[in-house]
């Protein structure tokens, strides 16, 4: 039988209300699935989308990845050149159920799932939790006893450019000056138009320092910021950018969202202050506060009444110095490369068992 390269399917959605973040994430672990592995086939990728995800997560669009429908959380179309079947079917859905992934393995020869909430069940034969202190324990009696479950900040699934700027951002962050360049970037969606207020009393705190907002094509805030930067010389603002990791590795502190995000700040040790925008976003969140890699803000009510005293204590150079430290030992951002190379092994183990799809 002539071998095809695996081919593998991630169902993920992006939504003004759900967020990026999601199809970021696969985004980062699919190409490290293109990159060369330590196997002849190459591989094959492909995304399975509800309506309006390429709107909220443009990057995707970009990607020249195929992406195909999906109806409902187990009903998506493939590229019609698998046949009907992939490898392996990667799934980044909270709204999706174990009976859902019992479904998919009549058309995929591996079910993974990306997870962070670990009440949840999963007939899946990987699991990533990308959570900082996660653990297999997390998921006793949750998963199949032959799972291989991933836990833990070494397995977050970050852009490998985030580890390209790791050193360069560190030697920086470590040893820093006076906040001259607060970045701002509050998810892709810019839920409720909070990047507008954030950027705002980020300009009135500190008077010294200039402000860059990072923002999606549809973000509410754009019309505003873009009409203040016109009257604000200290602001710019830059839509569906490519280049977060240098832009933050010339940060000196950061306002952001929670989540995903966050994991990419702690790879570049840039220190930042984290708004909690979504329920999912709560307990990573709260354990990097807890671990001094960030300072939180419990939700967007609270940012008028926090956010200022948050910048003046984050403009003292030893403590963003220790923070970046903190948020350093987080996550290497090699996640992606880890997970990629140990569903290609799975997928080897599989073919060299003789279950080969068709």
């Amino acid at each position: 039988m002539t071998r095809h390269a695996p081919r593998i399917l991630f169902r993920a959605d992006a939504s003004p209300s759900l967020g990026g973040g999601h199809v970021m994430r696969c985004l980062a672990l699919a190409r490290a699935l293109c990159h060369p592995m330590s196997h002849e086939w190459g591989t094959n990728v492909a995304f399975a989308c509800c309506e309006g995800t390429l709107d909220a997560a443009p990057a995707l669009a970009r990607s020249n990845l195929p992406v195909t429908t999906a109806r409902s959380e187990a009903d998506f179309d493939f590229p019609a050149d698998w046949g009907g079947r992939a490898d392996a079917i990667f799934v980044d859905l909270y709204t999706s159920t174990r009976a859902d992934e019992t479904r998919m393995r009549d058309r995929a020869g591996i079910i993974a799932v990306i997870e962070d909430l670990p009440e949840r069940t999963h007939d899946c034969d990987l699991l990533v939790d990308p959570m900082p202190g996660g653990s297999p324990f997390d998921y006793a009696g949750r998963v199949p006893g032959d799972c291989n479950i991933m836990a833990g900040g070494a397995f977050a699934l970050v852009r490998s450019e985030f580890a390209e700027q790791r050193q360069r951002a560190l030697d920086r962050h470590f040893n820093p000056g006076p906040v001259k360049r607060i970045l701002v970037s509050m998810g892709l969606t810019d839920l409720g138009g909070i990047s507008e207020p954030v950027a705002r009393l980020a300009l009135d705190t500190l008077p010294e320092a200039s402000v860059e907002v990072i923002l999606g094509p549809r973000a509410p805030s754009r019309a505003a910021l873009e009409a203040l930067c016109r009257t604000e010389p200290r602001l710019t603002v830059h839509v569906d950018i490519d280049d977060m990791a240098q832009r933050m590795a010339k940060a000196d502190l950061a306002i952001g969202a929670g989540g995903g995000t966050a994991l990419e700040r702690c790879v570049v040790g840039l220190p930042s202050i984290a708004v909690v925008l979504a329920g999912n976003q709560q307990e990573m969140t709260g354990l990097l506060d807890t671990d001094g890699a960030l300072a939180a803000i419990a939700s967007p009510e609270d940012v008028l009444a926090e956010l200022p005293g948050l910048i003046r204590r984050l403009e003292r150079p030893a403590a963003r110095a220790r923070m970046a430290e903190r948020a350093a030992a987080v996550c290497d951002g090699r996640g992606a490369q880890r997970v990629a190379r140990a569903l290609v092994e799975r997928i080897e183990r599989q073919r060299e068992a003789g279950h080969e799809p068709v």
